[in-house]
């Protein structure tokens, strides 16, 4: 199972598998709720947002934001609920979050 850690905008972390039987895009795009738009925390932890989602008017995530902001500053605030995988492999694909990122999450989102 490629685990995956979706974060609502309330601040529930929920673990996903990627290997679901609609296929990783789908479940990025239902955990979100649209289009997907991937942001390179680092080499091993990629967010995925709702690529629209300050267009829609969706609500501040503070979680994903307080992510965010501790890789590249106060430049910008994540709309909507978001959900993290664990970058990519050299043929591009999306890879899962191991047990310990996971837990990272948690804490962070304490």
């Amino acid at each position: 199972m490629r685990k995956a850690a979706k974060v609502n905008v309330h601040g529930d972390l929920q673990v996903v598998d990627l290997d679901a039987p609609e296929g990783s895009l789908k479940v990025l795009q239902n955990a979100v709720d649209g289009w997907v738009e991937a942001i390179d925390l680092s080499d091993d932890l990629t967010m995925w947002c709702n690529e629209e989602g300050k267009l829609i008017g969706l609500i501040t995530n503070r979680t994903a934001t307080n992510i965010f902001r501790e890789t590249f500053g106060a430049v910008d605030v994540i709309m909507g609920d978001v959900i993290f995988t664990g970058g990519t492999d050299d043929e591009g694909d999306t890879l899962g979050l191991t047990d310990a990122q996971v837990q990272q999450l948690i804490q962070a989102n304490k």
